[in-house]
């Protein structure tokens, strides 16, 4: 509240803010959101970087915390994508390639598996098809997959549209590998999602130390 309205204590302000702590995801999001309490003018820069912090960064830190399956990982790469979107140009250019260097769970790997975990049935029914459709080239496959992390599609308006799935190299998810194709296929007309254990109770999305 403080920081929103401009206005805070003054105990605050001048608190000593003690040593930085590079382990701790919020230390450096703390220390500047206490030098914008402390100073009576700030400078555009400053001003730039709170509104970031409050309108992205905290909001993704809490959603990471909170979520618990690495199922979710696609919805937050989606929101990392959706809260930047703010951005003038030149700073998009600059948070954009961080966001392309971690996510990982853009892959399809994982984005297949969230989809068929989705609460919309077609969403859930796509997934299926494109694990299906990626067992097919599986087969066709003579060289061992590489994990990379995709081309992401920034003007995407939902978790399942963040890559291009026409230009992307489709792999099936290892952790379906003892779930076979009919049973794949009995899901697809079904009203509730897979209750495959292994795709969400078996990962977390988050560890930490």
């Amino acid at each position: 509240m403080a920081v929103k309205s401009g206005n805070g204590k003054e105990d605050l302000a001048v608190r000593d803010l003690g040593p930085l702590s590079h382990s701790r995801w919020l230390a450096t999001a703390n220390r500047t959101l206490r030098l914008y309490l402390s100073e009576e003018s700030p400078t555009p820069e400053l001003q730039k970087l709170v509104v970031f912090i409050l309108k992205s960064y905290m909001p993704i830190w809490f959603s990471i915390k909170t979520s618990k399956y690495f199922t979710e990982g696609p919805t937050l790469v989606n929101q990392s994508i959706q809260s930047s979107r703010y951005l003038p140009e030149d700073l998009r250019n600059l948070v954009d390639p961080m966001v392309k260097r971690n996510g990982f769970f853009a892959h399809p790997e994982h984005l297949m598996l969230a989809m068929i975990q989705d609460n919309t049935k077609l969403i859930r029914e796509l997934g299926l098809r494109r694990i299906l459709k990626a067992r097919q080239l599986d087969q066709k496959r003579t060289t061992i997959r590489t994990f990379m992390p995709p081309k992401l599609n920034f003007k995407a308006q939902d978790c399942s549209e963040i890559i291009n799935w026409m230009d992307c190299d489709l792999s099936s998810p290892p952790l379906l590998k003892d779930s076979s194709d009919d049973e794949i296929k009995s899901h697809i007309q079904s009203d509730s999602a897979p209750n495959w254990d292994i795709t969400f109770k078996t990962c977390t999305v988050h560890e930490s130390s």
